[in-house]
């Protein structure tokens, strides 16, 4: 993914299914199961992006992962409150925003560290645990967060959702990936293209929610609104704090920009079949949330692939 243009596929295919679905709404609505399978394709693509196989890469890299780690546990929940206070008054706008600012990137930006000249290789290995850790922290982290709006009783609903939708896709991915190393292959150069189909993907997946859902929620997208100067205002703040930590943790310069863009990479892709799986009458607003947020977030990654090698030059130490 070394061009700009697959990345902008996100913000693209959101504008023309809401345009869409105010236009010329579908007939019939499309069918949750049917909406999850193409999820579950773009999950499939995302951990295959990933090297599972490696989880112990993670160890040599003690300092990076502890980096991300802190950044994921400390500062994100830190300022995800903060700025999902900025919209208390709609609780759907608040839980989206908690939703997706605590989910961590788990590979979107991949390619970006390597187009700003950071150590991908770094951070790696951590990729798997950030993503066992959305499936099991971010929910419980929303909970607490939202004072109570995100309640227990609103997540059986996904468990059955999260199973076939991204349990059972990351295990294929993991028995692929076993089979290419058996069979003599290496990863990287087996499914070296993976990320671009996977942008691909979820551009798919966003234009067919956002065709197949927006008559349902036409009144309320001008909610939506508020969502674009919070978050500019956590891509921007992330930078900081992400410098900090990695300052702190007495890294490279190339792993330094690697904690940067990992640190603000949010993990949007994964949570959006999550906020499908959750009841529509109530909820109904937040993969909107999800969405929008995703896509202002790919246009801001770009941003950072042009300015991360100014910001830390590689003449630094």
């Amino acid at each position: 993914m070394t061009s700009k243009a697959p990345l902008l596929w996100l913000p693209a295919a959101l504008l023309a299914g809401v345009g869409l679905g105010l236009t010329f709404p579908l007939p019939q609505a499309i069918p949750l199961p049917a909406l999850l399978a193409v999820q579950s394709i773009v999950v499939f693509l995302l951990a295959l992006s990933m090297p599972l196989l490696s989880v112990g890469r993670a160890v040599w890299q003690r300092k990076v992962w502890g980096a991300l780690l802190a950044i994921n546990l400390l500062a994100v929940p830190a300022l995800a409150f903060i700025l999902s206070r900025l919209v208390f008054h709609t609780y759907e706008m608040q839980v989206g925003v908690l939703l997706v600012l605590l989910a961590p990137g788990v590979a979107l930006s991949l390619p970006i560290i390597r187009g700003a000249g950071g150590d991908a290789e770094s951070v790696l290995g951590v990729m798997p645990l950030l993503l066992a850790g959305l499936l099991v922290l971010v929910p419980l982290l929303t909970i607490v967060l939202s004072g109570g709006v995100f309640t227990l009783a609103d997540i059986p609903p996904t468990l059955i959702p999260i199973a076939l939708t991204i349990v059972f896709p990351v295990g294929v991915a993991l028995l692929l990936q076993a089979v290419t190393k058996n069979r003599g292959h290496t990863v990287a150069t087996v499914f070296g293209e993976v990320p671009r189909w996977t942008i691909w993907a979820g551009a798919l997946g966003f234009f067919l929610v956002a065709w197949d859902r927006t008559p349902d929620v036409a009144d309320r997208l001008p909610e939506l609104s508020w969502l674009v100067p919070i978050s500019i205002a956590f891509l921007v703040l992330m930078a900081p704090l992400n410098l900090l930590v990695a300052g702190l943790a007495g890294v490279t310069v190339d792993k330094r920009r690697a904690i940067l863009i990992a640190g603000i990479g949010r993990g949007g892709l994964v949570m959006l079949p999550i906020t499908l799986a959750l009841d529509s009458q109530v909820w109904g607003l937040v993969p909107f949330v999800v969405m929008l947020y995703t896509s202002i977030e790919a246009i801001g990654l770009l941003v950072y692939r042009s300015i991360t090698p100014e910001i830390l030059d590689s003449s630094q130490r």
